[in-house]
């Protein structure tokens, strides 16, 4: 009895179908990579190995962070938009690699927008202004002041061209009218370095980073651009009240996969991240620099949040003038 060539390939799916089921039913079945698009030590950094313990006992199979950093997060984004999309490839997502290159290359060789699937919201991060103690100022408004008579003389450390706190600063002085060079380096670990060795006269810093060296009196911290004062930092007024009530600066991140990977895998990968971030002692070290912790956050909440900000900050980066490529 012939059997048609519709019949075979029917079959052949209908296999195919059931091993692909299987395999989301096994998942995961091999180690996790969590890739970082950013130098180690960075906020983005601390932020991977904090989660990666907990969810890999929550999945019961090792999360292993790899950084892969170069062209503003782009060479790591890349690495998860063309791994395989099981779930085994994930990565760190952030503002200046999911918003910022958006309007800072005008080329960019994989899809940015649709390329990557939100997992689920991490965290986000107060910014702090904090300028080199030997800066003649006390309090954003003498900085304002000095800047203004000063027009060029203060210079300012990002982690790098295009990055947040690049882009960040080139706003800040736009509504302030002000003139500030800008002194990129590679990573935010070399930025804050040289900070506090008085290389460079002043930056946007996260809150986690430079609590303890404004505790310890290494840098001085003029305004925070978060929702609330810092726990940590409670002197340090916010930026709408030291006089700058339109101004917002502050990163956060989250946990992405690769666009295409299978909707039970997004459903596994998202309960690991919720129960970790509800883990007590993950939560403490997150909370202990000032950063706020997501809550039952959901893959639909998280490419809201992603969609809001680039509303919001593609047309602030490309009204700048600011283009890398």
């Amino acid at each position: 009895m012939k059997t048609s060539r519709r019949t075979v390939l029917t079959a052949a799916a209908g296999v195919l179908g059931n091993r692909g089921a299987a395999a989301q039913a096994d998942f995961p079945n091999r180690a996790l990579r969590l890739i970082v698009a950013f130098p180690p030590g960075s906020i983005n950094d601390v932020s991977a190995r904090l989660i990666a313990p907990e969810m890999g006992r929550q999945l019961g199979q090792s999360v292993v962070v790899e950084n892969r950093s170069g062209a503003g997060g782009l060479v790591g984004t890349e690495a998860v938009v063309r791994a395989p999309p099981d779930g085994h490839t994930i990565g760190i997502g952030t503002m200046s690699q999911l918003v910022m290159n958006l309007a800072l290359y005008r080329t960019i060789a994989f899809d940015l927008e649709l390329g990557v699937a939100p997992i689920g919201m991490i965290s986000e991060t107060p910014s702090v202004l904090v300028v080199h103690p030997s800066v003649p100022v006390t309090t954003l408004a003498e900085l304002l002041a000095y800047a203004r008579a000063n027009p060029g003389k203060l210079n300012y450390a990002s982690a790098g061209n295009g990055s947040i706190n690049h882009v960040g600063t080139e706003h800040f002085m736009a509504l302030a009218g002000i003139q500030m060079t800008h002194i990129p380096y590679r990573g935010a670990g070399p930025a804050q370095n040289d900070l506090v060795a008085g290389k460079v006269d002043l930056a946007f810093d996260s809150g986690p980073a430079c609590v303890a060296h404004v505790q310890a009196g290494r840098l001085r911290a003029l305004a925070v651009s978060f929702r609330r004062r810092s726990r940590q930092l409670p002197e340090v007024p916010l930026f709408a009240e030291a006089g700058m009530p339109n101004y917002a600066n502050n990163s956060w991140n989250l946990l992405m996969a690769p666009s295409g990977t299978p909707s039970p895998v997004m459903v596994r990968l998202n309960a690991a991240l919720n129960a970790t971030l509800m883990d007590p002692e993950t939560r403490a070290r997150f909370e202990a620099g000032g950063t706020e912790v997501a809550v039952d956050t959901t893959p639909e909440a998280a490419a809201r949040f992603v969609a809001a900000q680039r509303a919001t900050w593609v047309p602030v980066a490309r009204g700048l003038g600011l283009v890398l490529n």
